[in-house]
């Protein structure tokens, strides 16, 4: 699988990197942590197009909302990240709306064989989703007695060479879950251990 990585990284016709799943830099507190996410195992072939640029600017903002919203100050709370690929891609919705399904955009590099049999799979789009659960004091039934909040937030992008194909969009997790949804099946539910993680959105900070 490095021999797969390695030729594809060092030739012009396919421009792919190890992109992280759980990437380096959220994980800064940690130098193990960090190690750990270069392992081939949290890797995806990814775009340099995308991935050093555009994806990466959206892990520099999860990773100071994360240390400056959500885990700061009186909230302490705890993010919760998933991060995927799919072979169902986005593009704008019609005038100003939600971004729609795509599966016509090409896959030129799908399946490309590499030596010694190595086939490297390369996605469609990528994902993220996060949700930041914390408790704040709160009044039921006369007593004081902690309630639990949630806020969250979802962008996705496709997985190409060409910059004018990305179309990265931060959305809400259910419009990502829309996103992620084959024709026909039941809905995808991110997050089903809170429901608030579905209802609520931010911003991520600029």
């Amino acid at each position: 699988m490095n021999d797969a990585y390695d030729e594809a990284m060092n030739t012009d016709k396919q421009p792919l990197e190890r992109g992280h799943m759980n990437p380096s830099g959220i994980n800064s507190f940690n130098p193990d942590f960090m190690k750990a996410t270069f392992t081939l195992t949290n890797a995806v072939p990814q775009f340099k197009t995308s991935n050093s640029d555009f994806w990466k600017t959206s892990e520099e903002r999860i990773y100071s909302y994360a240390k400056h919203t959500c885990g700061a100050g009186s909230r302490s709370g705890t993010l919760y990240l998933l991060t995927g690929t799919s072979n169902f891609g986005l593009r704008p919705g019609p005038g100003v709306g939600k971004p729609v399904q795509d599966t016509t955009i090409p896959l030129p590099y799908t399946r490309t064989t590499f030596p010694n049999g190595v086939t490297l799979v390369t996605p469609r789009a990528v994902w993220t989703a996060g949700c930041c659960v914390w408790k704040e004091p709160g009044k039921i039934l006369g007593s004081w007695w902690p309630s639990k909040k949630a806020e969250s937030f979802a962008v996705m992008s496709n997985n190409q060479d060409n910059p004018d194909l990305l179309h990265q969009t931060e959305m809400r997790v259910t419009d990502l879950e829309a996103l992620l949804t084959k024709p026909g099946s039941p809905g995808v539910n991110l997050f089903p251990g809170d429901g608030n993680c579905r209802k609520n959105d931010v911003t991520l900070p600029s």
